[in-house]
């Protein structure tokens, strides 16, 4: 019966729900805007032919990570077809650091001839576009890479790529819309839960009218309500007797779980409801306290500005946040690299234009695409520095191919890279084998309205204890013909966010619980999402109108048990949480991305940083590398 209350047995998928009703798979769909009005006939062919538009479990994918996988286990592809083709550039990964990569390196050699593969069926890698249309309206959301948190972490080269693509980060307020959700008087909330706290229950406005009066909203106790109103309260230092180096020194190697505990000296009651992101992919028992204070987390505001890069701190952050997230970025990115794929020249006209996917990869362009192609193989043929080309040897289809190029570049995950790339040095495999990746989930969710959040007065809730971290409606940005969600009547997407950590793991070392993760992640069915995205948001939501049966439109899970990168330090053998003071010899990547003939590895793997600049930077260094060969 709960199963049915939950609306386990509706049918979502948008194959089902296209303009808000059932469509045939004769009938089409006509593309409601000027600059790409071509019909796209019947809703198998949309679905199939346009993967931004794909729902159910996303991210990687089932087709996407099998052949890999294979590989990893000793399967080999024998005799590949040669198929001819040579290129100046072969970049494997079409992530934000393979098709920077491909920007950098065609600047420099503007007629270079350049394909880029990739196991995806879609562009992007982790800046994923979720596309979702109802009521003949486009409805956004990313499916991974969120935003440009801070352009000033951007070097030279990387404001200069978004520069050319047209991106000027300081236009975000002229399509931001604050204030719709401020009309509503929307706050943000936090969710306890019965399994958790004792009981299910929805406190609005943290800190409001003060942090007394909110606890008292929550199932806490009385105790840990105090500890609490002291903890994000006041200005306590609570390391007095450390000078600022020694402070930052002991932040780094303690966790925030024994700083808030031994330090602090609040309970694990207490504890439990302090704020446990999704971002950092891990638990507090080892996030950093370092990551806590740099991001001004609840018992670190007394201890005083500890910067370990000062210049970078003491500028007011540039921020900007693209409707579909950074996949605006890659779009623009591919449709500089090949201007056929989609009409417009700005900023404005990408997020509404419809890509044609059939000509990312035509013999006349001069840069190309190939999808749902995985390397296997990447080596020199004859002496590594003789003027013979490189061999890349790819699967498609249970198909294996051989193409050359000049030059290559391995914009994957490193730590896969010793699996493909056989012939590099022992000491560089091992070292690129030490790449660590987080593993994450984001999850959007198609809506019908969002009258219950307005009648509930929140836009969303940190969710400590639940299966999903926090739940929150898309940020409201109007770019060009696109149009967010203006009424609360009109349908719009939520957004839930999991780390999805394995509960008898806790306490053992980050590299171990994000294996364990991984494993886990891949194990867990659409339908065990399913079933949790609809009880959690139906526990929360419900008391104000929402129906999960009625008003779920459509789901899509972003999965990726290789999300976020991070550095490994090999002295502690621990996950680098900040890399500003690490000296050469503690930081592996440096020495995993060592060029290798004409062949350059970049992926933000190589700057052990999982933001989009890191990416950039990764394919700077890359590109310059073989361009000195």
């Amino acid at each position: 019966m709960k199963e049915l209350k939950l609306g386990m047995n509706q049918p979502i998928t948008r194959r089902d729900f296209i303009s808000g009703a059932a469509v045939s798979i004769s009938g089409s769909l006509v593309w409601p805007f000027a600059e790409a009005a071509r019909p796209i006939q019947g809703t198998e062919t949309l679905a199939n032919n346009y993967p931004p538009i794909r729902d159910g479990m996303r991210g990687s994918h089932e087709g996407s990570y099998e052949v890999a996988h294979k590989l990893r286990d000793g399967v080999r592809w024998d005799n590949p077809e040669d198929s001819g083709e040579r290129y100046d550039l072969v970049v494997v990964g079409g992530g934000l650091s393979g098709l920077a990569s491909a920007w950098y390196y065609r600047e420099a050699n503007p007629d270079a001839r350049i394909l880029i593969l990739d196991n995806h069926d879609d562009f992007g890698g982790h800046a994923k576009r979720n596309e979702f249309w109802h009521d003949d309206r486009m409805i956004l959301s990313h499916g991974g890479t969120e935003n440009i948190e801070n352009l000033h972490r951007y070097n030279d080269r990387g404001r200069h790529l978004l520069n050319s693509l047209g991106i000027d980060a300081n236009r975000y307020s002229e399509f931001h819309d604050e204030k719709l959700y401020a009309s509503y008087n929307l706050n943000w909330s936090v969710f306890f839960d019965r399994e958790t706290f004792g009981e299910d229950k929805l406190a609005v406005g943290p800190g409001k009218p003060s942090w007394p009066e909110f606890f008292k909203k929550t199932p806490l106790s009385d105790a840990a309500q105090k500890e609490l109103v002291l903890l994000y309260e006041s200005d306590i230092d609570y390391l007095k007797d450390l000078n600022p180096k020694e402070k930052i020194a002991f932040l780094q190697k303690t966790s925030y779980e024994k700083y808030l505990l031994n330090v602090v000296g609040i309970s694990p009651e207490a504890v439990s409801f302090v704020w446990r992101s999704a971002t950092w992919a891990i638990g507090l028992d080892q996030l950093s306290a370092w990551v806590a204070k740099e991001s001004d987390w609840p018992g670190t505001s007394g201890l005083g500005k500890l910067a370990t890069n000062p210049e970078l701190a003491s500028k007011e952050p540039v921020f900007c946040q693209f409707p579909d997230g950074n996949a605006t970025i890659t779009r623009l990115l591919v449709r500089s690299l090949i201007p056929g794929v989609a009409p417009g020249k700005a900023l404005d006209d990408v997020v509404t234009a419809r890509f044609d996917y059939n000509a990312i990869d035509l013999p006349s362009s001069s840069v190309r695409i190939r999808l749902e192609s995985t390397v296997i193989d990447v080596r020199h043929k004859g002496k590594l520095n003789s003027a013979e080309p490189v061999e890349v040897t790819y699967v498609r289809d249970n198909r294996a191919y051989r193409i050359k190029a000049e030059r290559c570049i391995m914009a994957c995950y490193n730590s896969a890279i010793p699996h493909i790339c056989r012939e590099l040095p022992d000491e560089q495999k091992a070292a690129l084998s030490l790449a660590i990746k987080a593993p994450l989930i984001y999850t959007n969710v198609l809506i019908r309205n969002w009258t219950s959040f307005v009648k509930l007065g929140i836009r969303g809730a940190r969710c400590p204890g639940s299966y999903f971290d926090s739940i929150d409606l898309t940020v409201p940005t109007n770019i060009g013909r696109y149009r967010h969600a203006r009424k609360p009547e009109e349908a719009v997407v939520v957004r839930l966010f999991r780390a999805p950590l394995v509960a008898e793991m806790r306490g053992q070392p980050v590299s171990e619980q994000w294996h364990a993760a991984r494993t886990s992640l891949l194990h867990t069915t659409f339908e065990t999402f399913e079933r949790n995205i609809r009880d959690q948001l139906s526990r929360i939501l419900s008391p104000g109108g929402f129906d999960p049966m009625r008003d779920i439109l459509s789901i899509t899970v972003n999965r990726w048990p290789h999300g976020y990168a991070y550095g490994h330090d090999p002295e502690s053998g621990q996950v680098a949480w900040m890399l500003d003071e690490l000296p050469p010899e503690r930081s592996p990547w440096i020495a995993a991305r060592k060029p290798y003939g004409r062949i350059a590895i970049a992926n933000s793997d190589a700057t052990a940083d999982a933001m989009t600049e890191g990416a950039f930077n990764a394919a700077q260094i890359a590109v310059d590398a073989l361009l000195d060969t």
